[in-house]
């Protein structure tokens, strides 16, 4: 079913990244689910527009990497349709054509009420790297503190935090909690794009300004109702530099993902999540640094750039 929705996409020289999402959304029908498609290349190449046209994009393009900000605003000003879904190029679609209907419908429904903002992130299947949990896992965050990210750890995270609301919207449940403890994020969100254009148009960007960092402080105190349900897209870039300290990094994320579906299997009590996320990780840390050392040398000094 078609719906009035704009599907807006930011994308930059990741050609096969770009193809393999928009593949996922042409087999599980989200490109005919969306009256409209956008998608802003910065640095656009032939190859870039090719891939675009072929599914159906209206093509918004820069000559030149001028960063997130900027762009976000650009489709803001283009889009036409009254809902709004942000995506970047690296996430795919992971659920079926019958599952993202009914979650983008339930989504819709929800901030036509006095949410202002669906993520759309999904809760189990999150991809990699997921920082929040990251920061958890190196000990920057606790697992005791109250944060909508809380539905990475639990599947019930309200039953944890009196600060998060569960809500149900066409039989979809919703876990809310205020913008203060719900960051703005560039990942997958579904808005009113009214609400778009009336707090994000007027704001003044330069090139390369950090869109979270600058819309943060405003974000926080505004008291908004930020939602998180299932979701939908799993972030899956292919295009990594395979270096030594990419391979940590993935060494580490198995480890943290093993532990964190230990947790969803049913062994939820907190001093068992504590232990899991921040005392098991410190046994192990000793033996992932020495195996980083080994990689980082045989990487011959190349890094991936988060």
């Amino acid at each position: 079913m078609q719906h009035d929705l704009t599907l807006a996409m930011l994308s930059w020289r990741q050609p096969r990244t770009l193809k393999h999402s928009l593949e996922s959304y042409q087999r599980q029908g989200l490109l005919d689910m969306a009256k409209e498609k956008l998608i802003f290349f910065n640095e656009c190449t032939g190859e870039d527009r090719r891939i675009a046209e072929k599914y159906g994009f209206t093509v918004l393009q820069a000559k030149r990497n001028i960063g997130i900000a900027k762009p976000f605003q650009e489709l803001i000003k283009a889009a036409s349709g009254r809902y709004f879904l942000f995506l970047e190029n690296d996430f795919m679609l992971v659920e079926d054509e019958a599952t993202c209907e009914q979650e983008l419908q339930a989504a819709m429904a929800a901030v036509e009420t006095d949410i202002a903002c669906v993520r759309l992130r999904h809760q189990h299947h999150y991809g990699d790297p997921n920082y929040w949990l990251l920061k958890v896992w190196e000990g920057r965050k606790s697992a005791e503190q109250a944060n909508l990210n809380a539905t990475y750890l639990f599947n019930e995270p309200d039953r944890e935090y009196d600060e998060i609301e569960r809500v149900e919207h066409l039989n979809r449940t919703f876990f809310v909690a205020d913008s203060g403890i719900a960051n703005f994020t560039n990942n997958p969100c579904l808005y009113r794009t009214e609400f778009l254009r009336e707090h994000f148009l007027q704001r003044e960007f330069t090139e390369f300004d950090n869109l979270e960092t600058n819309i943060e402080p405003w974000w926080q105190a505004a008291g908004l109702r930020i939602a998180q349900g299932r979701g939908l897209f799993k972030h899956h870039p292919l295009e990594v530099s395979g270096s030594g300290f990419a391979q940590h990094k993935r060494i580490k994320h198995s480890i943290k993902h093993w532990s964190h579906y230990l947790i969803r299997i049913g062994y939820k009590r907190r001093v068992i999540n504590l232990f899991l996320l921040q005392f098991l990780p410190m046994l192990i840390k000793a033996n992932i640094n020495l195996g980083n050392k080994v990689m980082v040398n045989l990487s011959l000094g190349r890094y991936e750039s988060e």
